[in-house]
Protein backbone atom coordinates (compact mmCIF):
# COMPACT_ATOMS: atom_id res chain seq x y z
CA UNK A 1 0.00 0.00 0.00
CA UNK A 2 3.14 2.48 0.67
CA UNK A 3 4.01 2.03 -2.79
CA UNK A 4 0.06 3.34 -4.39
CA UNK A 5 0.49 6.34 -2.04
CA UNK A 6 4.09 7.15 -3.05
CA UNK A 7 3.31 6.76 -6.44
CA UNK A 8 -0.17 8.37 -6.52
CA UNK A 9 1.35 11.20 -4.50
CA UNK A 10 4.16 11.59 -7.23
CA UNK A 11 1.75 12.14 -9.97
CA UNK A 12 -0.48 14.47 -8.94
CA UNK A 13 2.81 16.32 -7.62
CA UNK A 14 3.98 16.11 -11.31
CA UNK A 15 1.18 17.22 -12.49
CA UNK A 16 0.72 20.32 -10.28
CA UNK A 17 4.59 21.47 -10.91
CA UNK A 18 4.17 21.07 -14.37
CA UNK A 19 1.06 23.56 -14.55
CA UNK A 20 3.07 25.56 -12.36
CA UNK A 21 6.12 25.71 -15.02
CA UNK A 22 3.90 26.41 -17.68
CA UNK A 23 2.40 29.09 -15.88
CA UNK A 24 5.62 30.47 -14.84
CA UNK A 25 7.57 29.99 -18.34
CA UNK A 26 5.68 30.04 -21.22
CA UNK A 27 3.57 33.62 -22.34
CA UNK A 28 2.64 33.53 -25.86
CA UNK A 29 0.49 36.22 -27.44
CA UNK A 30 -2.54 34.00 -28.10
CA UNK A 31 -4.26 31.01 -26.25
CA UNK A 32 -4.31 28.51 -29.88
CA UNK A 33 -0.17 29.28 -29.82
CA UNK A 34 0.15 28.08 -25.86
CA UNK A 35 -1.93 24.96 -26.89
CA UNK A 36 -0.11 24.37 -29.79
CA UNK A 37 3.46 24.17 -27.63
CA UNK A 38 1.42 22.19 -25.31
CA UNK A 39 0.90 19.82 -27.71
CA UNK A 40 4.11 19.99 -29.22
CA UNK A 41 5.58 19.26 -25.73
CA UNK A 42 3.75 16.29 -24.99
CA UNK A 43 4.46 14.80 -28.26
CA UNK A 44 7.95 15.04 -28.31
CA UNK A 45 8.11 13.57 -24.98
CA UNK A 46 6.70 10.71 -25.98
CA UNK A 47 8.20 10.26 -29.71
CA UNK A 48 10.78 12.39 -29.21
CA UNK A 49 10.40 13.96 -32.93
CA UNK A 50 8.61 17.21 -33.24
CA UNK A 51 5.49 17.03 -34.22
CA UNK A 52 5.14 20.58 -36.08
CA UNK A 53 8.76 22.42 -34.49
CA UNK A 54 11.52 21.53 -32.54
CA UNK A 55 11.49 23.22 -28.86
CA UNK A 56 14.96 22.39 -28.46
CA UNK A 57 15.96 25.99 -29.23
CA UNK A 58 13.76 27.51 -26.32
CA UNK A 59 15.29 26.45 -22.98
CA UNK A 60 12.46 27.19 -21.15
CA UNK A 61 10.27 25.28 -23.24
CA UNK A 62 12.89 22.27 -23.44
CA UNK A 63 13.38 22.30 -19.28
CA UNK A 64 8.89 21.91 -19.06
CA UNK A 65 9.52 19.06 -22.08
CA UNK A 66 11.90 17.20 -19.58
CA UNK A 67 9.69 17.26 -17.35
CA UNK A 68 6.80 16.34 -19.35
CA UNK A 69 9.24 12.99 -20.35
CA UNK A 70 9.63 12.21 -16.53
CA UNK A 71 6.01 12.05 -15.75
CA UNK A 72 5.44 9.59 -19.05
CA UNK A 73 8.05 7.65 -17.94
CA UNK A 74 6.28 7.25 -14.15
CA UNK A 75 3.17 6.31 -15.81
CA UNK A 76 4.93 3.97 -17.97
CA UNK A 77 6.45 2.59 -15.66
CA UNK A 78 3.40 1.91 -13.61
CA UNK A 79 1.70 -0.33 -16.75
CA UNK A 80 4.86 -1.80 -17.78
CA UNK A 81 6.04 -3.04 -14.63
CA UNK A 82 2.74 -4.36 -12.93
CA UNK A 83 4.36 -3.69 -9.70
CA UNK A 84 1.41 -1.70 -8.42
CA UNK A 85 -2.09 -2.45 -8.00
CA UNK A 86 -3.65 -0.28 -10.52
CA UNK A 87 -7.37 -0.35 -8.95
CA UNK A 88 -5.60 0.42 -5.57
CA UNK A 89 -3.63 3.38 -6.77
CA UNK A 90 -7.17 4.62 -8.97
CA UNK A 91 -9.33 4.63 -5.52
CA UNK A 92 -6.27 6.64 -3.76
CA UNK A 93 -6.30 8.81 -6.52
CA UNK A 94 -10.11 9.44 -6.42
CA UNK A 95 -10.06 9.55 -2.54
CA UNK A 96 -7.60 12.24 -3.01
CA UNK A 97 -10.03 14.34 -5.43
CA UNK A 98 -12.97 13.93 -2.96
CA UNK A 99 -11.10 15.12 -0.27
CA UNK A 100 -9.77 17.67 -2.46
CA UNK A 101 -13.32 18.57 -3.06
CA UNK A 102 -14.53 18.58 0.06
CA UNK A 103 -12.25 21.32 0.64
CA UNK A 104 -14.61 23.94 -1.16
CA UNK A 105 -17.45 25.60 0.30
CA UNK A 106 -20.64 23.28 0.25
CA UNK A 107 -22.72 26.47 -0.03
CA UNK A 108 -21.18 26.82 -3.95
CA UNK A 109 -23.14 24.61 -6.43
CA UNK A 110 -21.00 21.59 -7.70
CA UNK A 111 -21.09 20.20 -11.01
CA UNK A 112 -19.89 16.96 -13.00
CA UNK A 113 -18.90 16.72 -16.60
CA UNK A 114 -17.32 13.51 -17.87
CA UNK A 115 -15.60 13.93 -20.73
CA UNK A 116 -14.87 10.80 -23.12
CA UNK A 117 -11.57 11.53 -24.44
CA UNK A 118 -10.30 14.59 -22.86
CA UNK A 119 -6.61 13.67 -23.14
CA UNK A 120 -3.70 15.09 -20.65
CA UNK A 121 -2.63 17.55 -23.14
CA UNK A 122 -6.56 18.94 -23.06
CA UNK A 123 -6.77 19.12 -19.53
CA UNK A 124 -3.30 20.55 -19.15
CA UNK A 125 -3.95 23.58 -21.39
CA UNK A 126 -7.62 23.96 -19.71
CA UNK A 127 -5.79 23.95 -16.54
CA UNK A 128 -3.39 26.32 -17.72
CA UNK A 129 -5.84 28.63 -19.07
CA UNK A 130 -8.09 28.84 -16.65
CA UNK A 131 -5.28 29.52 -13.87
CA UNK A 132 -4.56 32.23 -15.93
CA UNK A 133 -8.28 33.78 -15.80
CA UNK A 134 -7.50 33.38 -12.09
CA UNK A 135 -8.69 30.27 -11.18
CA UNK A 136 -7.19 27.85 -8.69
CA UNK A 137 -8.01 24.75 -10.93
CA UNK A 138 -6.57 21.62 -9.53
CA UNK A 139 -5.58 18.32 -11.92
CA UNK A 140 -5.09 15.01 -10.95
CA UNK A 141 -4.04 11.72 -12.94
CA UNK A 142 -5.87 8.91 -13.07
CA UNK A 143 -4.25 5.63 -14.96
CA UNK A 144 -6.60 3.82 -17.38
CA UNK A 145 -3.91 0.83 -18.87
CA UNK A 146 -6.54 -0.18 -21.60
CA UNK A 147 -7.15 3.46 -22.95
CA UNK A 148 -10.37 3.07 -23.29
CA UNK A 149 -14.17 3.31 -21.95
CA UNK A 150 -14.50 0.18 -21.08
CA UNK A 151 -11.54 -0.38 -18.59
CA UNK A 152 -12.46 3.22 -17.18
CA UNK A 153 -15.46 2.02 -16.50
CA UNK A 154 -13.91 -1.25 -14.97
CA UNK A 155 -12.04 0.40 -12.62
CA UNK A 156 -14.43 2.85 -11.46
CA UNK A 157 -17.47 0.42 -10.85
CA UNK A 158 -16.14 -3.00 -11.00
CA UNK A 159 -18.57 -4.71 -9.33
CA UNK A 160 -21.20 -3.01 -11.42
CA UNK A 161 -19.33 -4.00 -14.60
CA UNK A 162 -18.78 -7.84 -13.60
CA UNK A 163 -22.69 -8.08 -12.71
CA UNK A 164 -22.90 -6.97 -16.39
CA UNK A 165 -25.21 -3.63 -15.02
CA UNK A 166 -25.87 -1.40 -18.18
CA UNK A 167 -22.76 1.02 -17.44
CA UNK A 168 -22.88 3.95 -19.07
CA UNK A 169 -20.94 7.52 -18.79
CA UNK A 170 -24.01 9.32 -17.92
CA UNK A 171 -24.74 6.75 -15.34
CA UNK A 172 -21.47 6.98 -13.73
CA UNK A 173 -21.55 10.44 -13.95
CA UNK A 174 -24.83 10.14 -12.40
CA UNK A 175 -23.56 8.09 -9.43
CA UNK A 176 -20.44 10.33 -8.88
CA UNK A 177 -23.14 13.65 -8.85
CA UNK A 178 -25.03 12.01 -6.02
CA UNK A 179 -21.88 11.16 -4.02
CA UNK A 180 -20.78 14.69 -3.99
CA UNK A 181 -24.24 16.19 -3.92
CA UNK A 182 -23.84 17.75 -7.14
CA UNK A 183 -26.48 20.15 -8.57
CA UNK A 184 -25.91 18.70 -12.18
CA UNK A 185 -24.18 16.29 -14.21
CA UNK A 186 -23.22 15.87 -17.85
CA UNK A 187 -21.28 13.87 -20.34
CA UNK A 188 -19.44 16.06 -22.71
CA UNK A 189 -18.98 13.97 -26.01
CA UNK A 190 -17.31 15.77 -28.44
CA UNK A 191 -13.97 14.39 -27.92
CA UNK A 192 -14.42 10.99 -29.03
CA UNK A 193 -16.85 12.08 -31.71
CA UNK A 194 -13.80 14.07 -33.04
CA UNK A 195 -11.26 11.15 -32.04
CA UNK A 196 -13.20 8.71 -34.79
CA UNK A 197 -13.47 11.50 -37.57
CA UNK A 198 -9.72 12.44 -37.27
CA UNK A 199 -8.10 9.69 -39.86
CA UNK A 200 -5.74 10.76 -42.52
CA UNK A 201 -5.09 14.28 -41.52
CA UNK A 202 -2.48 16.87 -40.93
CA UNK A 203 -1.61 17.78 -37.52
CA UNK A 204 -2.38 21.36 -37.38
CA UNK A 205 -5.83 20.06 -38.45
CA UNK A 206 -5.86 17.63 -35.33
CA UNK A 207 -4.12 20.94 -33.07
CA UNK A 208 -6.88 23.39 -34.69
CA UNK A 209 -10.12 21.04 -34.08
CA UNK A 210 -9.06 20.34 -30.88
CA UNK A 211 -7.92 23.67 -29.36
CA UNK A 212 -11.48 24.80 -30.55
CA UNK A 213 -13.15 21.60 -28.35
CA UNK A 214 -11.31 23.08 -25.33
CA UNK A 215 -12.24 26.81 -25.55
CA UNK A 216 -16.08 25.52 -25.51
CA UNK A 217 -15.47 23.18 -22.63
CA UNK A 218 -13.43 26.14 -21.08
CA UNK A 219 -16.36 28.85 -22.06
CA UNK A 220 -18.66 26.68 -20.11
CA UNK A 221 -16.70 26.06 -17.26
CA UNK A 222 -16.42 30.19 -17.26
CA UNK A 223 -19.84 30.45 -17.50
CA UNK A 224 -20.74 27.88 -14.90
CA UNK A 225 -18.31 29.48 -12.45
CA UNK A 226 -19.26 33.49 -13.25
CA UNK A 227 -23.38 32.52 -13.51
CA UNK A 228 -23.83 29.94 -10.37
CA UNK A 229 -20.16 30.70 -8.30
CA UNK A 230 -19.72 26.87 -8.99
CA UNK A 231 -17.60 23.78 -8.42
CA UNK A 232 -16.55 21.96 -10.92
CA UNK A 233 -15.75 18.45 -11.27
CA UNK A 234 -14.06 17.16 -14.90
CA UNK A 235 -13.28 13.64 -15.53
CA UNK A 236 -11.91 12.06 -18.33
CA UNK A 237 -12.24 8.29 -18.88
CA UNK A 238 -9.51 8.09 -21.45
CA UNK A 239 -7.00 10.12 -23.44
CA UNK A 240 -6.11 10.14 -27.33
CA UNK A 241 -2.92 9.20 -29.29
CA UNK A 242 -1.14 10.78 -32.38
CA UNK A 243 -0.16 7.83 -35.32
CA UNK A 244 1.85 8.84 -38.25
CA UNK A 245 0.76 7.76 -41.47
CA UNK A 246 2.87 8.67 -44.57
CA UNK A 247 3.69 11.53 -46.40
CA UNK A 248 2.64 14.21 -43.47
CA UNK A 249 -0.74 12.89 -42.34
CA UNK A 250 -1.36 11.13 -38.92
CA UNK A 251 -4.49 8.99 -37.56
CA UNK A 252 -6.04 9.75 -33.54
CA UNK A 253 -6.61 6.73 -32.06
CA UNK A 254 -7.31 5.37 -28.60
CA UNK A 255 -4.10 3.04 -28.46
CA UNK A 256 -2.88 1.28 -25.46
CA UNK A 257 1.33 1.21 -25.40
CA UNK A 258 4.92 2.27 -23.88
CA UNK A 259 4.29 6.11 -23.16
CA UNK A 260 0.62 6.38 -24.47
CA UNK A 261 -1.55 9.04 -23.72
CA UNK A 262 -4.72 7.08 -24.49
CA UNK A 263 -4.29 5.57 -20.62
CA UNK A 264 -3.94 8.56 -18.72
CA UNK A 265 -7.13 9.85 -17.60
CA UNK A 266 -7.22 13.35 -16.47
CA UNK A 267 -9.36 14.96 -13.43
CA UNK A 268 -9.92 18.50 -12.81
CA UNK A 269 -11.03 20.15 -9.88
CA UNK A 270 -12.29 24.05 -10.42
Amino acid sequence: MSAVLEVASLLIDKLHTLLDMLHQYTNFDSPEKTYKAIFEMFYQASYHKPLLKSLHKDARLLKILQYVRELLNIVNDVISERNIDIFALAREILRRAYTKLAETSENMPRYVIICDGLSIIDAMYIAYRLKKEGMKPSIIPLINPGGVTETYKFILEPHSYIQNINLTLNVIAHRIAEKIHAKDYEVFKEYDELIHQLKNVHAIDIIKKMYKLNSDLCNKITRLKKDFNSTIMILSDHGYDITEKSNGFYDVNHLWGPRSFSVIASLLII
